[in-house]
């Protein structure tokens, strides 16, 4: 499937408005197809992207194979200790809707918007001393 060069951009712009307000970092991984288990390719994702490695663990990646119409949202520990499963579950739900009516940026946006959220809550952007551990372009694999 083809990303169009907006959708791309609208994806960047709801990452950097989430991490204006968030020394977390967040990221949005997309494929063609997956093996079958979205989360283990998330896993692999996340690991390839470097995203266990920010100072405090809190990096949120939004994995979306795109014709296999399979995705994952997938927390570092740091995030995930303090939000537990139960928020991952209610953003995938959430999430469902738009991604079954084909529209998967309006997913995303919604998915990043809702992380940075809770990133903000409890790790909160660190004024000039916070610095972007990760590339907020869109990955591809």
């Amino acid at each position: 499937m083809t990303v169009q060069p907006e959708q791309e951009q609208r994806i960047v712009a709801a990452i950097e408005a989430a991490e204006r307000v968030t020394s977390g970092e967040v990221r949005v991984h997309l494929n063609d197809r997956c093996s079958g288990d979205a989360l283990r390719d998330a896993q692999k994702a996340f690991t390839k992207l470097g995203m266990h490695r920010t100072a405090e663990r809190n990096g949120i990646l939004f994995y979306l194979a795109l014709e296999s119409h399979k995705f994952a949202v997938l927390g570092d520990a740091g995030i995930h200790t303090k939000v537990g499963q139960a928020f991952w579950d209610g953003i995938r739900d959430a999430m469902i809707p738009e991604l079954k009516a084909g529209r998967w940026v309006e997913a995303l946006e919604y998915g990043v918007a809702e992380a940075g959220r809770a990133l903000a809550e409890h790790f909160p952007h660190q004024g000039a001393r916070d610095r972007d551990e990760l590339s907020n372009e869109v990955s591809r694999g």
